[in-house]
């Protein structure tokens, strides 16, 4: 089983113990997407807020998100830990 790693905290652990994040082959950003570059995020609300700050999830996901996308995928990423 392969290892990630949160890109806020840098926790490694089995992929499943994360929230993935991935930009597809058309440059849109989706939670639980299949196929594209993806980023993971562990399942508490300080990685979200940090992941989705200074750049970081831009960085791994290789390409800038926009206002509007990185809002949408915090309300999606909160949503999930209620």
């Amino acid at each position: 089983m392969p290892i990630r790693t949160c890109i806020a905290c840098k926790h490694k652990a089995d992929p499943s113990s994360f929230l993935r994040v991935s930009r597809g082959i058309s440059g849109g950003v989706a939670l639980f997407a299949g196929h594209g570059r993806s980023a993971y995020l562990c399942r508490a609300e300080t990685c979200i807020q940090e992941g989705l700050k200074k750049g970081r999830l831009d960085r791994a996901l290789k390409g800038a998100i926009t206002d509007f996308e990185r809002l949408a995928l915090k309300n999606q990423l909160l949503c999930q830990l209620r």
